[in-house]
């Protein structure tokens, strides 16, 4: 599997790490911890506390993105706080990724599972879940509710909730005409018997490359969703009967007091959702008994969780007071300092590994003029990224060119490839005039031939429009500051103008998904890369893909779309056959550069001597390494 492969190659290439900086890759990472694959924790080898058996005890858990109320999924609301508390809340899928990161079923869910390769070219896979397992009301869960959600999120009138995407069911058989609205039976999806489902993969979506995530699914209580509804099965698929309309689920998932968006009374996570308060943004959940465990069987037992906010200048002075107890993947100098330093004073622990992903300029590459390849480049050129680096990280992040991260075997196995290869964008103020030149940039304001300072302009229909960048970004962002010290001046010798706008992530996230008052050509943020991570969704150029946040930077490039469409069907285990497709797409990516990458990431985890058997990394992540841990009093 890649990932346990990538494991194995950060620890045979750890020392590459502290030598990079000599290297075209720009790299400054000064960690020595960083040596270990999965994580580096200093668990004190001495310590005798024991797990305990029942739940017991807090955790107060920091973090720098605000935690919004919407609680249901990452296609309403996909801010990493809230994708994380999904894991905590939602659980029972019946493929899962393990420790290591490589995906499997989850035996604590399924009994059985088959795959049958069809006449026709297509695939189905067949699920029975396991007895047992009950909401946490108390409700059994069955496969009627593994095909509720199917249906539900595939469905036109689930897409009627705030323009929800509906894609569920996207690769499978029949789910067009159902989306559509043209039949209520959903063709590629059955309810076998109570406890089994099956469903049907289109010929056109094989091979996969990550092909047993097409048998998953994930229950919804459909006694809270739906409660006069039902799911039954005919020849011609599954379907949803009763009163299932839009207007129903804009009143049991969208009400802001009741909704399941809102307020997910019954889940099957290991935690159930308690409380959340909107002033401050904090969330709480509790440990919910009736959860049967993870993959591993493993269930919690830290009884109550926090989710607080915290700012980037005080999150450490919190952390030594003691009013949080967990900061997780912690970046940058002054805070990886900070962190450091409490650690030597004996107030805390730390943990760290790398980054698998990378802060970034991200661009609307639907607005003019970032749609212009030349003019996103030329922006890359008027930033010093490496000193960038420097400056942000003290040392805890390398450069990085394209669309990949330092906890990638991929990134590993193509070092030498990606110097012989990549553009690495050094700032050259001369290259992005010559860009911008090219790209018709060439009058002033009145219409007479660029002068060779200010703002430049081009005729576009007729109409002289001026080189302007808006810029979105968020307050007490450390990214954001340096940036604007940064990049400003550089652009205006190269005749571009920058407009700064400051606002809070929800806004920000809304002018993203173009579902805000406006939408702005640039913003700064930073990305991990999910475990089936899915280039060819993020790129494509079809609408269905222009949503829920897939192809966020709205590019339509078919040379960026075919490169990531050629990994697609290569086989999860075809390494000889994936790489060099993955790098032909970095190289292409690289060219159209829909993001300027700024670093990637040496992650820290400090935490609390209160908090026992911690362990996260780059797959296995806060949310899952929560069912591990547990807390003692002082």
């Amino acid at each position: 599997m890649k990932l346990k492969k990538l494991l194995s190659l950060l620890l045979a290439g750890a020392m590459a790490f502290s030598v990079a900086a000599c290297s075209q890759d720009q790299g400054v990472t000064n960690n020595p911890d960083a040596s270990s694959a999965a994580a580096s924790s200093e668990a004190d080898a001495s310590d005798e506390s024991v797990r305990p058996t029942e739940p017991t005890g807090q955790l107060v858990i920091g973090t720098l993105t605000d935690l919004e109320s919407d609680f249901y999924d990452a296609s309403f609301n996909n801010t990493a706080t809230n994708y994380k508390l999904y894991d905590l809340l939602h659980g029972y899928g019946t493929v899962v990724s393990d420790v290591d990161g490589a995906f499997v079923y989850d035996p604590t869910v399924v009994k059985s599972h088959e795959e049958v390769e069809n006449e026709d070219g297509t695939k189905t896979y067949t699920v029975t879940i396991n007895d047992g397992l009950v909401w946490s009301d108390g409700t059994p869960i069955t496969a009627k509710d593994y095909v509720f959600r199917l249906l539900l999120e595939s469905s036109p009138e689930m897409n009627q909730v705030d323009g929800y995407p509906s894609q569920a069911g996207y690769s499978l058989v029949g789910y067009d005409a159902y989306f559509a609205g043209e039949t209520e039976n959903f063709a590629g999806v059955h309810l076998v018997d109570d406890m089994t489902y099956s469903v049907t993969v289109k010929a056109e979506e094989l091979p996969y490359h990550y092909d047993i995530t097409y048998a998953t699914a994930a229950p919804r209580p459909m006694h809270v969703i739906a409660p006069d509804c039902d799911v039954v099965d005919s020849a011609e698929g599954a379907s949803i009967t009763g009163e299932f309309t839009a207007d129903l689920l804009l009143k049991t998932i969208n009400d802001p007091d009741t909704g399941y968006r809102y307020n997910p009374s019954v889940v099957c996570g290991p935690y159930m959702f308690e409380s959340y308060d909107t002033a401050s943004r904090q969330g709480t959940v509790v440990v919910n008994p009736n959860y049967a465990g993870d993959y591993r069987g493993v269930k919690p037992v830290i009884e109550k969780v926090i989710i607080k906010t915290v700012k980037n200048d005080t999150m450490i002075n919190e952390l030594a007071s003691g009013s949080v107890d967990l900061l997780f993947q912690c970046s940058g100098a002054d805070t990886i300092n900070g962190g450091l330093d409490l650690v030597d004073q004996g107030k805390a622990q730390k943990n760290t590994f790398f980054r698998n992903g990378y802060g970034k300029i991200q661009f609307d590459c639907s607005q003019f003029p970032t749609d212009s390849q030349n003019v996103r480049q030329a922006i890359a050129y008027c930033l010093d990224r490496g000193e960038f680096a420097r400056q942000y990280s003290g040392g805890y992040a390398s450069v990085v060119h394209s669309y990949y991260g330092l906890a990638q075997w991929e990134y590993q196995e193509s070092k030498t490839w990606i110097d012989e290869n990549l553009e690495t964008y050094e700032k050259n103020i001369d290259k992005a005039k010559e860009l911008l030149d090219a790209d018709g940039w060439n009058k002033n304001a009145d219409g007479s031939d660029y002068s060779g300072t200010g703002t430049r302009y081009k005729e576009v229909d007729g109409e002289l429009k001026p080189l302007v960048i808006e810029w979105a970004n968020t307050d007490a962002n450390p990214v954001s500051e340096l940036l604007a010290t940064m990049l400003p001046e550089a652009m205006t010798d190269a005749g571009m103008e920058l407009k700064a706008t400051t606002m809070d992530f929800p806004t920000l996230s809304a002018c993203i998904s173009h579902s805000g008052d406006k939408i702005y050509n640039m913003y700064n943020l930073a990305t991990g890369f999910p475990l089936a991570s899915s280039p060819w969704y993020y790129y494509s150029t079809d609408p269905v893909w222009m949503q829920g946040g897939y192809n966020s930077n709205w590019i339509s490039d078919t040379d960026l779309e075919a490169a990531a469409y050629a990994l697609k069907p290569i086989a999860y285990d075809d390494d000889a056959a994936w790489l060099p497709a993955w790098q032909n797409f970095i190289k292409v990516w690289n060219e159209k550069l829909p993001d300027v990458p700024l670093y990637s990431d040496e992650y820290y985890d400090f935490y609390s001597t209160r908090l026992k058997g911690w362990s996260s990394s780059s797959v296995w992540e806060w949310s899952r390494a929560v069912l591990d841990a547990w807390v003692v009093e002082e």
